[in-house]
């Protein structure tokens, strides 16, 4: 007989593949499954909704307050400055103190928040030192989840964890219950990484990006890429404004400086006014420039239709990927697919879309349709390829793709001339797909990438013509490499670097969806990922949590998005004074916090919301700063979790599955302990350590009732076991804003903090039955 809970761990096995997946946002996943469990009639309405007035998500709110008003008073900078002083530059000084400090400030605040306050204070550190950024990053964040776990406030699955005990009639934890048991493990933890795991960490090759304005356009290599335009008199761009040359869209480039005579103008805005004998200071190679205005001279001409028929050299053809294909999986280019199977791929078919841009790049399906052009020969001998299907042959070049054609006319002194196809760069630089030549009338198509171009010949490519027609339309211009040591900078235009933070709504999109220039009148030069500046084609690259950018541009625009949740400014030109005024303030309302909770004076989330509007009052922090503070995403997805573990206990499936556990065997509590604790960790890996606590919190419940023990070891080791997530950079939010920003890899992560989560692991099974019996 299947029993009455089975939809609901459906539900929640369903809930936790989605969120995994990345299927939909976590908050919209939490309340779909919050209204299908009112509409299965496993919660009553106010049950439904009892996560929003729920002790935790109050006090949640309020740290964030708290966190905020010691951001804007300087106190965590103040902090920063300590430690580089203390340390006196000594690496191994520098990793104690700041994992130390990092610990201290997330005891009692959000674990994001403490990460992104000290980055700028590590980012200063390592350009004053020797000291590369990848030393220092790891080691930061490590510390805030260590130091999460010291106090009842420090993370949420401690909060989650004291309110299931107090939900089923037991005291609920007080501030320093964990303390012990954290405290020890914190100290473990900085011992750990001093002895041990400092011997791990990456040599900080790409950490040595030291962050004041000249190192950093070192780092992302933008010296080596400044190139002079000049702007001949009566030229299509004298008199023209930045954006109606659509220079941006035809180079690929970015305009940082204007020069006019002996004035410079920074950072230039779109709608400045270009005159003739202007230079144009811009962010692109010289010798990629100069290659690609090689197409200056080319005549475009929409391609007649009728000249497309499959020629005598090469034909049209579907290929597929039959199941079991060793091709799944595997890109175009590291299958080395031209070589190997002769046939020039020109699109890949993905249900209704048609994929035509970076073919190179794409990583094949199984559901995939190849297009390509061969010849008979070479179609032939791919019936008898194992992992590909030749699905349809003989089809013209119309048939196969429906896509605009049109044809490039090489002129007499063309530099095109004598240069082979691949010499052309016209795919790299231009984004087209040479798929013929018209020579003497003559079609061939799917020619070799050796083939010469010669004078009068009519190269048959396909693909967007806007770019192109834009290069024509520039006219003829002048190139000059900019010598290195170009100033970049003045009292009003700086340079910048900024960090993609989690949860931003900015992930998932590109520059251009985001119309970034337009919404924050600052222009991003490069892109820091996976320990590499990416420079090329930025517009269209979809962001990531912890993408670092760099920005160039008014250096009051670079502070205004210091303010927006979305980004992490790690350096700011000419650094916002904070109001240090207030600063006592902001100390006295995290003492009267804990104050009010160690007397008794008032619960946590009550001491908590007192903290918080001390903050406002005193005008440490100001409303419009508190609401950006706020992480709204995190704030709704507890509220809407949170019935979850009610309806596990009123269900049965909590029961359930504790007797399920009991039934492995008559073993000692303290394996079950160990059980749920690595089960925690285990969800907190790949989840978030608040659901773990919420549906493992119930099965902790009933497996004390079972064993007739106290539930207190249990649950606060399922609590605390939700923080031991040092494993990957996606196991806790802390992490996944420093990778990018150190130049780690996962292997990284994976060598540092697996000896790290099995530490905290043991030691957790060790401590707790000491600080909490059974």
């Amino acid at each position: 007989m299947i029993p009455s809970f089975a939809p609901l761990l459906v539900i929640l096995l369903a809930m936790v593949v989605v969120l995994v997946l990345e299927l939909a946002s976590s908050e919209v996943v939490a309340f779909c499954v919050l209204l299908l469990l009112f509409y299965l009639d496993y919660l009553r309405p106010a049950e439904a909704f009892e996560g929003f007035s729920s002790p935790v998500v109050i006090t949640i709110f309020a740290i964030f307050f708290i966190s905020a008003a010691l951001k804007e008073t300087g106190v965590a900078d103040a902090v920063g400055r300590r430690i580089a002083t203390w340390s006196r530059g000594d690496e191994n000084r520098l990793l104690v103190g700041l994992m130390l400090a990092s610990g201290l400030l997330s005891a009692w605040m959000n674990n994001v928040a403490a990460v992104a306050m000290l980055m700028p204070a590590v980012a200063s550190i390592t350009a004053h030192t020797s000291i590369p950024a990848a030393r220092l990053y790891m080691p930061l964040t490590f510390g805030v989840i260590l130091g999460g776990v010291t106090t009842l406030v420090g993370t949420p699955p401690n909060l989650v964890a004291s309110q299931v005990l107090a939900q089923n009639g037991y005291q609920p934890l007080s501030l320093f219950d964990i303390t012990p048991v954290g405290l020890a493990i914190l100290l473990a933890g900085v011992a750990y990484m001093r002895f041990f795991g400092r011997n791990w960490l990456p040599a900080g090759q790409a950490g040595k990006r030291r962050r004041d304005s000249s190192m950093l356009t070192r780092a992302y290599r933008i010296e080596e890429r400044l190139t002079s335009i000049k702007v001949p008199p009566g030229s299509h761009l004298d008199g023209a404004t930045l954006r109606e040359t659509r220079l941006g869209t035809a180079l690929d480039v970015a305009v940082v400086a204007v020069i006019r005579g002996r004035k410079k103008i920074l950072a230039p805005g779109p709608d400045f006014r270009l005159q003739g004998d202007d230079s144009l200071l811009v962010d692109g190679p010289f010798a990629d420039l100069e290659q690609l205005l090689d197409v200056q001279g080319l005549a475009v001409f929409e391609a007649d239709s009728g000249r497309l028929t499959a020629s005598p050299l090469a034909q049209g053809l579907i290929l597929s990927l039959p199941m079991g294909s060793g091709l799944v999986g595997k890109s175009l280019r590291e299958l080395r697919f031209r070589d190997r199977f002769g046939v020039l791929v020109v699109g890949l078919r993905r249900g209704h879309d048609l994929v035509r841009e970076e073919l190179g790049r794409r990583v094949l399906r199984a559901t995939d349709l190849i297009l390509a052009l061969g010849t008979a020969e070479q179609i032939k001998s791919l019936r008898d390829q194992k992992g590909l299907r030749v699905e349809s042959d003989g089809l013209s070049l119309g048939e196969l793709i429906e896509e605009r054609f049109f044809t490039l006319q090489v002129p007499p002194g063309s530099p095109l001339k004598g240069r082979t196809v691949r010499e052309s760069r016209l795919g790299e630089l231009a984004g087209l797909t040479v798929l013929g030549i018209l020579r003497g009338g003559a079609l061939s198509l799917a020619v070799s990438g050796d083939e010469e171009i010669e004078k009068g010949d009519e190269l048959l490519v396909a693909g967007e013509p806007t770019r192109i027609l834009d290069l024509v339309a520039l006219g003829q211009l002048e190139l000059k490499a900019e010598p290195q040591g170009t100033q970049l900078e003045s009292d009003t235009v700086g340079v910048s670097e900024v960090v993609v933070a989690p949860r931003s709504a900015a992930a998932g999109s590109s520059l251009r969806q985001l119309s970034f220039r337009d919404r924050y009148g600052l222009q991003v030069l490069a892109l820091w990922r996976g320990g590499a500046s990416i420079a090329k084609e930025l517009a269209n690259i979809p962001l990531r949590y912890g993408d670092a950018l760099l920005l160039h541009g008014p250096v009051d625009k670079i502070r205004r998005l210091g303010e927006e949740p979305d980004f992490v400014v790690l350096l700011e030109p000419d650094q916002v004074r904070p109001r240090s005024s207030k600063a006592p303030f902001a100390v006295a309302a995290l003492g009267l916090l804990i104050l009010l909770i160690v007397t008794g004076a008032a619960p946590t989330h009550i001491a908590a919301l007192t903290g918080a509007m001390l903050c406002v009052v005193s005008g440490a922090l100001t409303m419009p700063q508190a609401y950006k503070a706020i992480e709204w995403r995190s704030y709704f997805f507890l509220a809407a979790i949170w019935p979850v573990g009610t309806a596990m206990q009123k269900s049965g499936a909590a029961a359930w599955l504790a007797a399920g556990l009991v039934g492995l065997g008559d073993l000692h509590p303290v394996a079950y302990l160990a059980v749920l604790i690595c089960a925690s960790s285990l969800l907190a890996q790949v989840l978030d350590g608040v659901p773990a606590v919420v549906i493992l919190g119930s099965v902790g419940i009933a497996v004390a009732d079972r064993l007739g023990v106290s539930p207190y070891p249990l649950i606060v080791g399922i609590g605390l076991g939700a923080s031991a997530a040092f494993v990957t950079p996606w196991s806790h939010k802390a992490s996944m804003l420093v990778v990018n920003a150190g130049g780690y890899h996962t292997r990284d992560f994976v060598k540092v903090g697996g000896p790290l989560t099995l530490l905290m692991l043991a030691l957790l099974v060790l401590l707790i039955p000491l600080a909490f019996p059974f």
